[in-house]
């Protein structure tokens, strides 16, 4: 399996806690499974995740290069069955250097979504690359993450018959039930990476009026990430110092508690693959405010689990969030409809779906190298 970084990784995200949860319980149920990823800091290159061996090759920025040639060096080691593409970054593009086997993962593509996170020159190389996944995979079936994700490989040219969706799970148990009882502190949470194109600078001006309306409204974004500087800077310009804390990055206990505490888990990002975040608050009986995006359409269920308000439109926003902080009774049927809704999605129920597709395709003759570059 390839994907840029591992659980370890100080960037890790919703991404590796999906492939990890599902290709652990793969690999406990008797596959050999290696995961080629970036290294970091003094990490180990050869590691263990559970049952999956890990071998760190590169860097961040150069993992899309030798992740690559790793993989296949690693064939010539060692029998490979099948490579598991995880594209959530730049494709890896291995079914054009290989007739084993290969699986593409699709978390989610960027899109035009690059251009939000970084500089023209990165986010058009992003952008390029993209461009490849039609060609280049069109013969392999895919795995997507969602819905919205499996319309976006259709509208990029991929057949709908060779498009399963895995959604991911939830340990049920891990989340206790908080459903709202109308008393609660006015506190609003996100939990995820603190990144440019997640869009928290549209929630913190929407949050500046949802204050006029309700002053003792608080705010706490639980993560980390290189968008957190500007973020303090904007939240010290519209006032917000006393409002807004930034937790960073917590354990997964306390992640657990401050969704409990939660009256609403705001997610504004313009793109997902389905954002894990909003499932774990469904999981505590919480209300879901998310942008009406790709990916988040599939995790909350507009009027149901939450509510789904335009990507860039502050007071929408700002209107959402006070209502939410101002009806109990909203927040106690959302609350209870999202944990409901939560129930309905297990890891072991993934993982199986996933092994099942990993085992047909194994069974598929795989294309030579030759017709692949005559295709091309």
């Amino acid at each position: 399996m390839l994907n840029h970084r591992d659980l370890t990784h100080p960037e890790a995200g919703g991404a590796e806690v999906y492939l990890l949860e599902i290709f652990q319980r793969i690999a406990a149920a008797g596959h050999r499974v290696t995961l080629l990823c970036a290294g970091y800091n003094a990490a180990p290159r050869t590691d263990r995740y559970g049952d999956i061996t890990v071998l760190r090759v590169g860097r961040q920025t150069t993992m899309h290069f030798v992740g690559t040639l790793a993989a296949l060096q690693l064939a010539r080691r060692e029998r490979v069955d099948v490579f598991v593409e995880s594209l959530c970054k730049l494709p890896f593009l291995v079914p054009a250097f290989t007739s084993t086997p290969v699986l593409p993962v699709v978390l989610h593509l960027f899109g035009g979504a690059a251009f939000r996170e970084l500089n023209p020159a990165l986010a058009s190389y992003v952008w390029l690359s993209e461009k490849l996944i039609p060609p280049v995979y069109r013969r392999l079936p895919f795995v997507a993450l969602s819905e919205s994700t499996a319309r976006d490989l259709r509208r990029r040219g991929v057949t709908t018959a060779r498009i399963d969706v895995v959604p991911p799970g939830l340990d049920l148990a891990r989340y206790p039930e908080s459903p709202c009882h109308g008393a609660e502190e006015p506190l609003l949470v996100y939990v995820g990476r603190l990144k440019r194109y997640k869009g928290l600078d549209i929630v913190l001006r929407a949050f500046a009026r949802t204050r006029m309306q309700v002053p003792a409204a608080r705010l706490v974004l639980v993560g980390k990430g290189d968008d957190r500087p500007r973020l303090e800077r904007l939240v010290n310009s519209l006032g917000l110092d006393d409002a807004v804390h930034f937790a960073g990055y917590v354990s997964e206990d306390s992640k657990i508690d401050w969704l409990r505490r939660a009256c609403a888990v705001v997610y504004p990002s313009p793109k997902e693959g389905w954002g894990i975040a909003t499932m774990e608050a469904a999981a505590c009986s919480k209300p879901v405010l998310a942008s009406n995006a790709d990916g988040l359409r599939d995790a909350v269920r507009d009027g149901v689990t939450g509510l789904l308000i335009p990507h860039s439109d502050v007071e929408r926003w700002a209107a959402g969030m006070t209502q939410m902080l101002l009806d109990a009774s909203l927040r106690r049927r959302l609350g209870a409809a999202a944990r409901l809704w939560a129930g309905q999605f297990d890891w072991d129920t993934q993982a199986t779906k996933m092994r099942r597709i990993l085992e047909n395709v194994t069974r598929t003759p795989g294309m030579s190298r030759d017709a692949e570059c005559a295709a091309l």
